[in-house]
């Protein structure tokens, strides 16, 4: 009886980690097909590193580097870029999540937008510099500071719709 409990439970621990692989990927196909509107065509907000962020420090919810990387993996073999380098971005991003700031978020709840700013841009500075590296050529800077700004920008206003729905999902409850 035990070992069947033992089954059922790594049955549900392996599906919800295959259906939050699943919903990571939808995020980056989500991110990338934003490039087909006028406003994103120069470059696309990082709605993936705003998931992830929210969902280690938001939700509890710790995604494993293995579902990261095959995430960034699939992606780069999606979408042609460099192989690794959003994996690398995704495994440094929940790498400084976890270990930087876990414990000053949860007594500063105000410093939370200083502290993605500072992970993201660390993270994606990270990056640039190693696919600088690899293809040895200087690019255009303007995508960049707009992926990076628009980024910034909207990680309030989903933190605060968020909010604003468990709000009113209280006051639902209650």
């Amino acid at each position: 009886m035990i070992k069947d409990n033992k089954n059922f439970y790594n049955l549900y621990k392996f599906s919800i980690t295959i259906l939050f692989f699943v919903f990571l990927l939808c995020i980056l196909n989500f991110q990338k097909s934003l490039s087909f509107f006028s406003m994103f065509e120069i470059s696309t907000p990082s709605l993936i590193s705003i998931v992830i962020y929210l969902c280690i420090v938001r939700f509890n919810v710790n995604p494993s580097n293995m579902i990261l990387f095959f995430t960034g993996f699939l992606h780069d073999i999606m979408i042609g870029n460099n192989l690794g380098t959003t994996s690398i971005f995704l495994l440094l991003f929940k790498y400084f999540t976890e270990n930087m700031i876990l414990e000053k978020i949860n007594k500063k709840n105000q410093e939370e937008w200083i502290y993605f700013t500072i992970i993201f841009i660390f993270s994606f500075g990270i990056v640039f510099l190693f696919n600088l590296i690899i293809s040895f050529s200087l690019i255009e800077l303007s995508p960049i500071f707009f992926h990076i700004g628009i980024t910034l920008i909207l990680y309030p206003i989903i933190k605060t719709s968020i909010n604003f729905f468990s709000f009113v999902f209280r006051l639902i409850k209650s």
